[in-house]
């Protein structure tokens, strides 16, 4: 059961965006080099800047994760992968092809790059999502890694480029994941697999991001709230199931350290919320912010009664994750928020 130790050199795909530039910098803090691939220049060095002084990080781009063999100038040398690179678009007008292409063939493709170029590499990692379980049963479901959403691809499937958004996101991130496990199944590499598979993440964003407006869709869902920019008839919101971005790096770098991780699936996540419990952190942390609507404040037994619950103990078990408060999640959210674009 091969890990990685200290000192290793780890690859992070998508390392410019919301979580893969959290992935790379816990990998750096943790006392590892790391390896990004970017997009473009501009966005490596962004990364290079944020990163000062933090450790050994260096860059790559590749502009296109669906081209053959995009990943094989990224592979060489390193010793594990931190795959978080996909498309996460769930609203608006999107063909599904948009999704499901870029998350398989980059999960694909970033294995086919190792088998290439490094298949001597210790593990891979991949961002998988809770929506690769989440089925929707009513009430109280206890959601755990025995789940596979299996409503989404069937919705996909019927209705093709009339399909809801929603489940073309969720079909991107079953049908990435089970390529991971049956590429695995396949082709019996040397290396071993272990998916992450967080709910919505939160907290602080550091990556490159200078207007709301591209905001990465779990943060640009809170955003609003913390602004001013919705009112009463908006609550009690959206329901979600949310965890720190800071759970989901330290659940990725365990992934990779942890010999009984290997094979495995954990899903990550620490609360399920409404817009409400938003609002009622605000308003109990951040007495200043203006146009908060108030809701109908401690209501949460209550509601949370038709609440779908994600079960996280496996990852505590294994990993030896304790998860972050939703409370703390979202007043370290604002803060970030607040700092970057000044409301």
């Amino acid at each position: 059961m091969p890990t990685i130790s200290k000192g290793d050199y780890v690859l992070v795909t998508g390392a410019s965006g919301f979580l893969g530039a959290h992935t790379a910098l816990a990998f750096l803090e943790a006392g590892y080099r790391v390896r990004g691939t970017v997009r473009s220049k501009s966005k490596g060095e962004y990364l290079v800047k944020l990163f000062a002084g933090k450790g050994e990080f260096d860059y790559v781009l590749v502009d296109d994760i669906t081209r053959e063999g995009a990943f094989d100038e990224a592979v060489k040398g390193v010793d594990a992968v931190a795959h978080t690179a996909s498309p996460v678009v769930m609203s608006g007008a999107v063909e599904p092809k948009e999704l499901l292409d870029p998350a398989i063939k980059g999960t694909t493709g970033v294995l086919e790059s190792i088998e290439k170029v490094n298949p001597g590499i210790k593990r891979v990692v991949i961002t998988s999502s809770f929506m690769a379980m989440f089925n929707m049963y009513p009430g109280t479901y206890r959601y755990t890694e025995k789940d596979w959403n299996e409503i989404s691809p069937a919705h996909v499937e019927e209705n093709g480029a009339q399909s809801w958004p929603f489940h073309s996101y969720n079909t991107s991130k079953v049908l990435a994941e089970k390529a991971f496990w049956k590429f695995i199944e396949d082709k019996k590499p040397s290396w071993e697999g272990v998916a992450i598979n967080p709910s919505w993440i939160l907290g602080p964003i550091i990556h490159d991001c200078d207007s709301p407006e591209k905001l990465n869709e779990s943060i640009a869902l809170f955003y609003p709230w913390a602004a001013g920019k919705m009112t009463e008839k908006d609550l009690p919101g959206q329901v979600g199931l949310g965890v720190h971005v800071k759970d989901v790096t330290l659940a990725h770098i365990r992934a990779l350290e942890v010999p009984e991780a290997a094979g495995e699936r954990f899903l990550t996540s620490s609360h399920t919320y409404t817009s409400q419990d938003y609002v009622d952190i605000l308003h109990k942390h951040f007495l200043d912010l203006p146009n908060v609507p108030v809701g109908q404040p401690e209501t949460y037994e209550e509601r949370s009664k038709e609440y779908p619950i994600g079960d996280s103990s496996k990852l505590t078990r294994v990993l030896g994750i304790t998860l972050t408060p939703f409370g703390d999640i979202v007043v370290d959210m604002t803060k970030s928020l607040r700092e970057r674009f000044n409301f």
